[in-house]
């Protein structure tokens, strides 16, 4: 017996999952995949994108104005229910995540002030 939960099971053993997540400017896209056959089990849209707005620019505007970390919560939020909705309870065997830098960032918590702005001048205001 396997030292952590399966993922999915099939038949002759347990299948190795993985997620491929597109973190896109106008909603995300990810797909739970077979890693050893590359069989694609199940793939969920979601209807928009976690932050206000309708462009990355309103994205960055709002995580600017509201809050980097909230803008964190939202997306980190939209990925675990996006998760849920692929069946997927523990962590999967591997992720791929693509995105546009600001999608990115805000997905991995890191600053985007350096996205946001440009010159130094203007980023020794913030």
């Amino acid at each position: 017996m396997p030292d952590r939960i399966p993922l999915f099971i099939k038949k002759g053993g347990y299948m190795k999952v993985g997620v491929a997540i597109d973190l896109g400017t106008s909603g995300f896209r990810a797909q739970k995949i077979d890693i050893e056959s590359g069989d694609i089990h199940k793939t969920v849209i979601t209807m928009n994108n976690p932050l206000p707005g309708a462009n990355v620019m309103d994205h960055l505007d709002f995580a600017m104005n509201y809050g980097q970390d909230l803008a964190h919560e939202l997306v980190i939020g939209a990925f675990r229910n996006i998760l849920e909705e692929l069946g997927i309870h523990s962590s999967p065997d591997k992720i791929a995540i693509c995105g546009n830098p600001i999608q990115l960032s805000l997905f991995q918590g890191i600053p985007i002030d350096d996205l946001a702005y440009a010159g130094q001048r203007k980023k020794s205001k913030i």
